[in-house]
């Protein structure tokens, strides 16, 4: 079973698909094409795809659900209809997510999302490759809240609505723009180059010049005097170490 959930790190790197089976595969956008779809759109749709309860306490709150009482799949049921064409299909092609209707399973008698029409089903074994996969990609975790008792389950949806009120209205602020910039700047890279690139290789640029930058530094005290060699892990010093 562990095996259906693994995603070959080199195929990720070097952006291939991520094939579930013949009628549902997860395409991994370049930066160029993130920059030409909207940035704060895409992350905003692998957010709500991969969305968990606890993410969305006050809102299920305030249309009558306990997120301590819903199941993952349960929201992804809810949520995925909503998504239109134009908003997933730089993930998933020509997917139509809003064509996913509830229906039972004959054999087992669990639910599942499914679109007669072409014959797409996402039961709760393709749903979690779906969000192990996006997780990995966007190297999201999941934070999982539970709540003690009703005191505590008050407070933590009042958190959430007030960090959603606080949010509320404020403008969208690039996340890649500071991590593009960086690595162009530092690597000698194009814009053209940093466009072609897929999302996982791009960010394996901005974690690798990371610790490059501090070997170097490390490298450099310890020649200068500053550092003690005997003192640091010789790990820090390897460049070319697994992420």
């Amino acid at each position: 079973m562990s095996d259906m959930f693994e995603v070959d790190q080199l195929q990720l790197y070097f952006g291939n698909d991520y094939v579930i089976n013949d009628k549902l595969k997860i395409k991994q956008p370049t930066i160029g094409e993130i920059v030409d779809f909207g940035e704060a759109q895409y992350f905003s749709v692998v957010y709500t795809i991969t969305a968990i309860p606890s993410d969305m306490k006050s809102r299920l709150w305030d249309i009558g659900l306990d997120w301590t009482e819903l199941d993952d799949f349960e929201l992804f049921i809810m949520l995925a209809p909503t998504l239109s064409i134009d908003k997933t299909k730089l993930l998933f092609g020509d997917l139509d997510f809003t064509k996913l209707k509830p229906y039972k399973n004959r054999e087992n008698g669990d639910i599942l999302l499914a679109d007669l029409e072409s014959d797409v089903k996402i039961d709760k074994l393709v749903y979690l490759r779906i969000v192990n996969y996006l997780r990995k990609v966007h190297n999201i975790t999941p934070k999982i809240e539970h709540a003690a008792n009703k005191t505590t389950k008050q407070i933590l949806i009042d958190e959430d609505r007030m960090k959603i009120n606080t949010n509320k209205g404020k403008p969208f602020k690039s996340y890649l723009l500071p991590l593009i910039s960086s690595v162009k700047v530092r690597m000698g890279y194009t814009k053209d180059y940093v466009r072609n690139e897929g999302f996982v290789e791009f960010f394996d640029d901005v974690a690798r010049l990371q610790i490059i930058h501090n070997a170097d530094h490390l490298l450099a005290g310890c020649y200068a005097g500053t550092i003690d060699m005997k003192k640091i892990n010789k790990a820090e010093l390897n460049w070319m170490k697994e992420i």
